[in-house]
């Protein structure tokens, strides 16, 4: 069995089937709807639906596409040049909060921002080298140029448009984006202070080795922030597997009921951004908006959403010699 089909095994049946749904997407050319004289559609007019791919290679394919399909879907819509963050968001519910930064109420794309910057917490970024492993559409890096004063930043991302997106929208000189496989980090060992990692890693077909290549590229005392919608299965076994890396746990945070409060504000929004020729199923679950399984998983507990703080202790030789 491999690691992939481990995870989905160790999932509730709904949880599996909708997580299968979304390991395993694809982007496709929308079907002709205009007059046969006009021109049909390209690859930048993407319909999403799902597929059943199976090998990893296959996988990381498929989330390329549908990640280059909901891309094109922005990028042609009027949030297009708004549309930084693809994150479901944090709403405060009275609970403790970590960010050190405090938002106007009306700022913009406010709730996937206080995502990024509870995730922060009051971890130092000021002269600090960061990674964003699935940087997206640059949400997290314009979230730490914005606030902080970090001395350069890295965003990579397996999409081929929202790396093309991100290099014409984030101008900041400290600023560079790379086209790149989260598994397989085109990066020197030790080459950062921060890895950061938002609402990315249940798409990895090999989370391990996701977390292998982190530990790699932070230097000895660099910080891990990492967040996800995760199993109490997984959250045990990931935080097992990174502390065998040398990644200690400094803090664990159940943010579930905010991130749900966030979705009840703006995930149905978020749907009329795409294209209605969608699978609809499969955007409600991608959105997380307010009655589709993948929310109902988080509110009935069975999978919760949890912000990671993690130090690495120390080089490792089996990771710390390989320079990329």
């Amino acid at each position: 069995m491999s690691e992939l089909e481990a995870r989905l095994s160790g999932l509730s049946p709904q949880r599996r089937a909708v997580m299968e749904r979304l390991l395993q997407t694809r982007a496709k050319p929308a079907p002709a709807a205009a007059p046969a004289s006009e021109a049909a559609p390209t690859d930048e007019h993407l319909v999403l639906d799902a597929s059943s791919p199976s090998e990893p290679g296959a996988l990381k394919a498929s989330y390329k596409r549908f990640y280059d399909g909901v891309s094109a879907q922005l990028a042609d819509s009027p949030y297009g040049p708004f549309s930084f963050f693809l994150n479901y968001g944090y709403v405060a519910d009275g609970s403790p909060e970590r960010a050190v930064v405090t938002l106007p109420e009306h700022y913009i794309n406010r709730n996937s921002v206080k995502l990024v910057l509870e995730l922060i917490g009051d971890c130092p970024v000021d002269g600090q080298r960061v990674l964003d492993v699935g940087c997206g559409r640059g949400g997290t890096v314009h979230t730490l140029t914005t606030f902080f004063q970090p001395a350069r930043v890295s965003g990579l991302d397996l999409s081929t448009k929202a790396i093309e997106f991100c290099r014409q929208a984030h101008k900041d000189k400290r600023v560079s984006f790379h086209e790149g496989d989260a598994e397989n980090l085109p990066f020197a060992a030790a080459r950062f202070d921060i890895v950061t990692n938002v609402e990315s890693s249940h798409s990895y077909p090999s989370i391990h080795r996701f977390y292998a290549e982190v530990a790699r590229v932070l230097a000895p005392g660099g910080h891990f922030l990492y967040t996800d919608a995760l199993s109490a299965q997984q959250v045990t076994s990931s935080l097992a597997y990174l502390d065998h890396l040398g990644l200690a746990l400094v803090d664990d945070r159940d943010i579930t009921r905010n991130v749900l409060l966030s979705c009840d504000e703006i995930a149905a929004t978020r749907v009329q951004a795409f294209d209605q020729r969608n699978d609809q199923n499969l955007m409600q679950n991608f959105l997380a908006t307010p009655g589709s399984q993948v929310y109902e998983e988080m509110r009935s507990g069975r999978w919760t959403y949890r912000i990671f703080k993690l130090r690495k202790q120390q080089a490792s030789p089996s990771l710390g010699q390989h320079a990329r």
